[in-house]
C-alpha cells in the first residue's frame, strides 16, 4: 500500500481579493471622472456684451437695455443641475419677436446673437420648466431704445 500524502489545500487567492478589486475599481472611476470634469473645456469662451443668468427662480437681470440698430452678444448662463426634477435643469431663451428661441444645458453657458432691432420692448421667456412662460419669474424683457 502506498504511502499517503498528507492532504494539501490549494491555495486560493486572497480571500478578499474581490473586495480589494471592486475598492481599486471605484478609485479608479473616481480619479478619471474628476480628471474629466477639472479638464472640461470652460463653457463658452466667446466674449459678450450682457450676461442674464437663468436659474430655477427665474432670470436675473430680468430687464434689459440695448441700443436700438446694433446687433448684440447675450451671454446665457445656467448654473442649475441636471438632477432638477422639473425639466432636467434645461433653461429656454426665447425671443419671439427676434426669431430667437435656443435651450442652455445645465451647468453651462452659451452666447447668443441678437439681431440690430428696432425700437421697442421684446419679451423674453423659459417655457421648459418652473411653471413655463406663465410664471413671472420665467419671463422677461429686453428695452431697445
Amino acid at each position: 500500500m502506498p504511502a499517503k500524502r498528507p492532504h494539501h489545500r490549494a491555495r486560493s487567492r486572497e480571500p478578499h481579493f474581490g473586495l480589494r478589486l471592486g475598492v481599486f475599481l471605484a478609485v479608479v472611476v473616481l480619479v478619471v471622472g474628476v480628471a474629466f470634469w477639472l479638464l472640461r473645456p470652460p463653457p463658452s469662451s466667446q466674449s459678450a456684451d450682457l450676461t442674464v443668468t437663468m436659474t430655477m427662480a427665474g432670470f436675473q437681470p430680468g430687464r434689459l437695455t440695448i441700443p436700438a440698430g446694433q446687433p448684440i452678444a447675450v451671454r446665457l448662463v445656467n448654473p442649475d443641475s441636471r438632477f432638477h426634477t422639473d425639466g432636467g435643469g434645461v433653461h429656454q431663451f426665447a425671443i419671439p419677436d427676434l426669431g430667437i428661441d435656443v435651450r442652455v444645458q445645465p451647468e453651462s453657458a452659451m452666447v447668443v446673437q441678437l439681431p440690430a432691432a428696432q425700437p421697442g420692448t421684446y419679451a423674453f421667456y423659459c417655457d421648459v420648466c418652473c411653471g413655463g412662460k406663465e410664471s413671472p419669474t420665467m419671463q422677461g424683457a429686453i428695452v431697445v431704445g
